[in-house]
């Protein structure tokens, strides 16, 4: 059984060649033309003495090459490595260095910060620029796959390794080390539960020939697991990829897109892509907006908040199925929640996933669903290996043995409600102490965003002498709206305890968040620290 990521695609590549599997503007990347310039990008790397086993980050915005440069790791059995393009060199150096990088991709606006932190590197090392969508730069990456033949498939392993870096929400971001076969196992959902690749191309071809192949829009950035998987399991189940032809999120473009490709799945990044898709279909006149939504079945998000009114006002715009989704780079799906119309009001039904389950934090014990305690989300499911650079003994941290059974503890919280459903609450990472009392940053920012004039908020704790910390909510309002501190710190005491409620604000023109869409509490917390 071959078990690799690119003996999948090559197998789906094979089946149907003309089927287009990137779209980006105009442009238009068939299987086939995956296939033959990823497979010359492997020998590029063959060619530059580069062995098996070596790792290739990847510095790229969303975009085919992105795809390319995975897959042509993954052909020369190479380790294809994730990072965030928005970090200073020094990070950047973090990421090098963690990973060994034997080769960096980049696309030529990041040459700057790349080639200055790539200094720290070993030679040998492969560095390839390319060029970015307004044609500067140098031609190395176009030039590589011009003038190298395409590298001869190989036999290869489900052994053969991705790292994938996580978002860095309690510190320096860690390398988590994935295999392919457990990727695969994974992503198999999305192919009828295939187990080798002549499984997962049959599938795929059973799905064109359906004309039920995957057609998503992919808004999250691939350097973030979201987007990364995302993809991954959208091309394993033999569909196409469109990615957005701007770097920052344009909601007007986005829908122009949608529209333009007939897209029938979006994915996106909780409340900080949803609540400005509403607005730019709100500006659209009603027929247009709904036509602009008209395709697509189903909305996923991944990771991150997305509040059940930001929900509600997309569903006044179709009838499209709403996928909130708990997940990790280090466990994989946990938790989903999805939330359609019926009867003209929004539903939601809850899943939690069969390998996952509640513990106690001080105990470790499980929690019953129903109990209407609260506990940490822990994944038992398909996991990486680990950490990169950190062994566990297996009774603490993130990776654990409980019951003779290696398990994600995966820092989430989560409220066994006692109607049997799952509230999730926050990462622990979010938690701020104040006065003894534990306060969940998101559970607080979940009530604040309700409001219909907060375009967007963070909550983070401000250090008190007395209680510890205090919470302090730095917020974002919609253009023309206003509203004062005491309506909104109301707001949140007519729903959680009242220690819980803001005690400081901050009103800024927009909200600064991570690449990824999550919230960056650091830049908060100083922005809170000197309204003092």
């Amino acid at each position: 059984m071959n078990e690799n990521v690119s003996s999948v695609y090559e197998a789906i590549a094979d089946a149907d060649g003309d089927f287009v599997a990137l779209i980006q503007g105009p442009r238009r990347v068939t299987w086939r033309e995956l296939d033959e310039r990823a497979a010359r990008l492997a020998a590029y790397f063959q060619a530059s003495g580069l062995p098996q086993g070596a790792r290739i980050v990847i510095a790229l915005w969303n975009s085919p090459e992105y795809v390319e440069t995975l897959l042509a790791a993954c052909k020369a059995r190479m380790v294809p490595v994730n990072i965030n393009y928005r970090a200073s060199p020094k990070e950047l150096r973090h990421y090098f260095e963690r990973s060994e990088a034997a080769a960096i991709v980049y696309h030529h606006s990041l040459a700057g910060t790349v080639t200055e932190a790539a200094d720290s590197l070993k030679p040998p090392r492969v560095m390839l620029d390319v060029a970015d969508h307004t044609g500067s730069g140098t031609p190395d990456y176009a030039e590589a796959i011009a003038k190298t033949a395409p590298a001869p498939r190989m036999k290869r392993s489900g052994d053969d390794q991705l790292i994938m870096f996580t978002g860095g929400t309690t510190g320096l971001p860690k390398a988590v080390l994935w295999r392919h076969r457990d990727i695969l196992s994974l992503l198999s959902r999305n192919a009828g539960g295939a187990t080798d690749f002549e499984g997962f191309a049959a599938a795929a071809q059973a799905s064109r020939k359906a004309g039920t192949q995957p057609h998503v829009y992919m808004l999250p950035p691939l350097m973030h697991s979201t987007g990364l998987f995302g993809t991954m399991g959208a091309l394993v189940a033999g569909g196409s990829i469109v990615f957005s032809s701007a770097r920052s999120l344009d909601p007007d473009l986005v829908w122009r897109e949608i529209r333009r490709e007939r897209v029938e799945s979006l994915s996106i990044v909780g409340d900080v892509f949803s609540r400005p898709l509403t607005d730019a279909l709100r500006r659209l006149p009603p027929a247009e907006a709904r036509d602009a939504v008209s395709s697509l079945k189903i909305i996923r998000s991944v990771g991150v908040r997305w509040s059940p009114d930001a929900k509600a006002d997309l569903l006044e715009f179709g009838d499209m199925v709403l996928n909130d989704v708990l997940a990790s780079s280090e466990g994989g799906a946990v938790a989903s929640w999805e939330t359609k119309k019926i009867g003209g009001k929004p539903v939601t039904n809850y899943t939690l996933m069969p390998h996952a389950f509640i513990i106690d934090e001080d105990s470790g014990e499980r929690i019953a669903l129903g109990s209407g305690k609260t506990g940490i989300v822990v994944s038992a499911g398909t996991l990486p290996d680990g950490y990169i650079g950190e062994r566990a003994d297996g009774t603490s941290g993130t990776f654990r043995v409980m019951d003779g059974k290696r398990v994600v503890v995966t820092g989430d919280f989560a409220r066994a409600e006692l109607d049997g459903t799952l509230t999730l609450i926050g990462r622990g990472s979010s938690v701020i102490n104040s006065g003894g009392e534990k306060i969940f940053a998101d559970e607080v920012e979940q009530v604040i965003a309700q409001h219909p004039a907060v375009a967007d908020v963070i909550v983070a704790g401000v250090p008190d002498p007395r209680w510890g910390h205090l919470v302090g909510a730095v917020v974002a309002l919609r253009p023309g709206v206003a509203v004062d501190e005491t309506e909104l710190a109301d707001l949140v005491g007519t729903e959680l305890a009242g220690y819980k409620k803001p005690r400081q604000f901050r009103f800024v023109p927009a909200i600064e968040r991570k690449a990824t869409g999550k919230a960056d509490r650091q830049w908060a917390a100083a922005l809170l620290a000197q309204s003092k």
